[in-house]
């Protein structure tokens, strides 16, 4: 392209490759009314990486942005670099609006479910799954599977 320059779509850090909501999840801890005793654990990075809706959704973003790529690859040629690079701002604008929509909806998605599984197993709670340095027996469940295979 003769040392056009060409912006891009994405800028550093904001959509992480393959890290849809990777900051923006936050699972908190969702307390019922059951006498149970058990306590839920959920895995978030598990959910993020497998559950077939968030993987739907990092592929629409990915989408998104290959379109807006290519797009701006073509008028590079075309407009003048301060009309590009409004473009490019304009664009970017657009996918952070799309990654906070989709953001709302997997975090809606995964609060309906966890719900649904604390009912059903008549847990206490749920709490984001990290290092555990002391559990008694049967105390906590690992429901992140199940969340995964909920989501659609």
């Amino acid at each position: 392209m003769s040392g056009r320059w060409i912006p891009r779509v994405r800028p550093r850090g904001v959509l992480a490759r393959g890290g849809l909501l990777a900051a923006g999840l936050a699972v908190a801890v969702l307390v019922s009314g059951c006498t149970a005793g058990r306590v839920g654990l959920v895995e978030t990075r598990r959910l993020l990486a497998e559950s077939a809706l968030a993987l739907r959704y990092q592929r629409e973003l990915d989408e998104r942005e290959r379109a807006m790529t290519t797009d701006l690859q073509l008028l590079a040629r075309q407009l003048p670099r301060e009309d590009l690079e409004a473009r490019r701002a304009q664009y970017i604008r657009e996918l952070q609006a799309l990654r906070l929509q989709l953001e709302e909806d997997l975090n809606r998605a995964i609060r309906d479910v966890i719900q649904q599984i604390v009912r059903e197993k008549r847990l206490r709670g749920v709490i984001v799954k990290g290092p555990v340095i002391y559990s008694q027996p049967g105390a906590t469940v690992d429901i992140t599977q199940e969340v995964i295979d909920r989501l659609k």
